[in-house]
């Protein structure tokens, strides 16, 4: 699929954008013609997409910093703001979890699962938001997941943080409208880095758990993320996006 250029001009902030689908949207982004903040706690990987970004042509810029502290993500807003002014896009994609159920799980790993998957989108929204609202428009897109509305055993802490993403995307969505667009993606089963330890039998297996039969590429998550960063999708705000090859609509094949 190609479409030319229709971010030509706009500018974006990235978070989680060393890998996957960071990565993947972070690279579209800029062959759509925007410039691109990319935000990670991986310097080496996040400077690693700036060079292939620049070498293809693409404007972009890496600061890494932690997402769970509010000092690195003001940090990283203003550089957005010293570099391209209010950004025209924003995508809140940074992740990070710790596997127990509820009873298994520390303070620790729950306090950090849930600063970097919900807090960290509230910390940049308090920061940006007023600024695309002051300037009249904006996109603010968050990476939720079909664990916001489906049970996985031993994600009790990452399941609180989406099941928090998509309520918080409502009320930013009701709050700024109608000068800010306020939505989520929920994708499914995408293989990402973080499936660097499974096996070919373990991803066919979890392929055919949806009506496609295949695993998501963290690309077909950032044709996403571009149909609601751009005006293709001016009509939507408020909205989770399910990304999911079918998985949620069905109860079992």
């Amino acid at each position: 699929m190609k479409i030319e250029k229709i971010l030509e001009g706009k500018s974006a902030i990235i978070t989680g954008a060393a890998s996957g689908i960071g990565r993947a949207t972070a690279k579209l982004f800029a062959a759509q013609g925007a410039g691109v903040l990319l935000a990670d706690i991986r310097e080496e990987a996040l400077l690693q997409v700036r060079e292939e970004i620049i070498a293809d042509g693409g404007r972009a810029i890496a600061i890494t910093v932690n997402l769970g502290l509010i000092e690195d993500v003001d940090r990283m807003v203003q550089v957005a703001l010293d570099t391209w002014g209010s950004p025209d896009v924003v995508l809140s994609n940074a992740a990070s979890y710790s596997l127990g159920t509820a009873s298994e799980l520390t303070e620790q790993q729950w306090d950090s699962t849930l600063a970097v998957c919900l807090k960290a989108t509230w910390m940049i929204a308090r920061r940006v938001l007023p600024v695309m609202a002051e300037k009249g428009s904006g996109s603010f897109i968050t990476t939720s997941s079909v664990h916001a509305i489906r049970g996985y055993r031993r994600h009790a802490a990452y399941q609180a943080s989406k099941g928090g993403i998509e309520a918080l995307t409502r009320a930013m969505a009701a709050d700024y409208a109608p000068r800010v667009r306020v939505n989520s993606i929920m994708p499914g089963a995408v293989e990402t880095g973080i499936w660097d330890g499974l096996t070919q039998e373990d991803r066919a297996r979890i392929a055919l758990q949806c009506p496609l039969q295949k695993n998501g590429r963290p690309e077909d998550i950032a044709w996403s993320a571009l149909f609601l960063a751009s005006e293709m999708s001016s009509y939507i705000t408020g909205h989770g996006l399910v990304v999911d090859g079918g998985l949620s609509a069905v109860s079992g094949l």
